[in-house]
């Protein structure tokens, strides 16, 4: 069954991807949110590439849908996806949930006030997963109509992404601080797809107090270690 999933995945996701050349994979920043304003690293260009905007497909979904994200140890994650700000996004993240993809992945990257990033192949800092198609950067910046990318705030999930607009494929963050602290780095550059209601964010909250102490690269707030990240055991779509 779940190679029967994956396969429509595939088809469906042909349809709404930009036609996008292969990645390197090179800084670990490159592959999430950019830094904030006021860090001592350099952030990731929102500037727009070369590549093609995807076809609409006519099976994207809409209105507002739920997912429960479980990290081991911890309560559940309830997460609001809203599929009429960001289609694209939202069907590529279903897909993936739906498919197992993310059971066993990681919270890689924290940083205080602005962001808890995971779900990458082989948990770690170093990119979105080649073996997935990128989909289009649904936000402002990149030429799309996405009302919550376009402020913001604390408790926003959202695509990670390379200096390629159009470079997402699995990896997402959640952000940690409202949009005084976040909104310069994100706003209009990063495809919101949902929001973390108040329980979800108390969670959040605890993993990254327990967790950041494992953070070896404090410019980047990255934990390079797999042994040290918070695992994710599942995420479930709930409607």
């Amino acid at each position: 069954m779940k190679e029967t999933r994956s396969a429509e995945r595939s088809l469906r996701k042909l349809a709404i991807v930009a036609a996008v050349a292969a990645l390197a994979l090179t800084l670990a920043f490159m592959a999430g949110c950019s830094a904030p304003a006021n860090s001592t690293s350099s952030s990731s260009s929102s500037a727009s590439s070369a590549s093609s905007k995807a076809a609409v497909s006519q099976d994207l979904m809409s209105g507002t849908h739920h997912a429960v994200i479980e990290v081991e140890g911890y309560d559940p994650i309830n997460v609001e996806l809203d599929a009429d700000s960001a289609p694209i996004t939202v069907t590529n993240f279903v897909d993936l949930a739906k498919d197992g993809y993310y059971d066993g992945k990681t919270f890689y990257r924290m940083v205080d006030n602005f962001c808890l990033q995971g779900g990458t192949l082989g948990n770690n800092a170093a990119g979105n997963d080649p073996s997935l198609t990128p989909i289009v950067g649904e936000f402002s910046g990149n030429g799309y109509d996405n009302e919550l990318a376009d402020q913001f705030e604390y408790g926003t999930i959202a695509m990670a992404r390379t200096s390629d607009p159009n470079s997402a494929t699995s990896t997402f963050f959640i952000t940690l601080g409202p949009n005084e602290y976040v909104g310069q780095s994100l706003d209009g550059s990063y495809a919101a797809f949902g929001m973390v209601d108040a329980a979800g964010m108390d969670t959040v909250s605890k993993i990254v107090s327990d967790y950041m102490a494992n953070v070896d690269d404090p410019s980047m707030g990255t934990i390079s270690s797999e042994a040290n990240q918070a695992k994710i055991k599942s995420i479930t779509i709930v409607d």
